[in-house]
């Protein structure tokens, strides 16, 4: 199932990323093709602060990680 999304740093207000998923998804923050931050999430944690490292320039991606069995489409917002 096709899922991956990027998500420009302008779309973010507080820095924070929320995330509803029943699976753990893979974050990429990114700038200029060169990985800031990355880290995995877990569907008992739905806001991940990203202020440490996001900047203007970056984009976050937002990715399923193979093996895992989708049941929903997960939810993800810039906030």
């Amino acid at each position: 199932m096709p899922f991956d999304m990027t998500i420009a740093a302008s779309e973010f207000k507080e820095k924070k990323l929320k995330v509803l998923a029943s699976i753990p998804l893979q974050i990429l923050v990114k700038e200029d093709d060169q990985v800031l931050k990355e880290l995995t999430t877990t569907p008992e944690q739905m806001l991940y602060d990203l202020s440490d490292v996001l900047t203007d320039d970056c984009i976050v991606e937002v990715k399923l990680i193979p093996g895992y069995v989708v049941e929903f489409y997960p939810v993800v917002n810039a906030l």
